[in-house]
């Protein structure tokens, strides 16, 4: 929906792009905080999901995703959000995710609690 790619996966670490179009942005013109906030939540469910030795990724659930907005991006930028695991185990993942604009300005962080689930049965 929003047109995130997904650039890199592995141990504990994810990225993905997203370029800028007119339709993330607010009535300020700039980028919503909502695209800053989903694109961290991807970025670090996906961080969360790898399982490694070409297993197929775990399921996984947000518990709780806190954001900080930093800075403002335009239509044109190309953000990237960068995100990594600092700590956890088998079921609850706790992630650090960053994201920055093309020329490495920070524009916003989050911090997020991840559940990994059971595999369907």
């Amino acid at each position: 929906m929003l047109g995130v790619r997904f650039v890199s996966w592995s141990g504990g670490k994810a990225e993905l792009r997203l370029p800028i179009g007119r339709d993330h942005l607010n009535g300020a013109f700039s980028v919503h905080g909502g695209v800053y906030a989903t694109m961290l939540d991807n970025a670090v469910t996906f961080c969360a999901s790898y399982a490694g030795d070409g297993r197929p990724g775990h399921r996984c659930l947000t518990l709780s995703l806190t954001t900080s907005f930093v800075g403002p991006a335009a239509e044109g930028d190309t953000l990237t959000a960068r995100a990594r695991i600092v700590g956890g185990g088998r079921k609850l993942v706790f992630v650090q995710g960053e994201i920055f604009n093309q020329d490495g300005h920070h524009l916003a962080h989050g911090d997020a609690v991840i559940k990994r689930l059971a595999p369907p049965s």
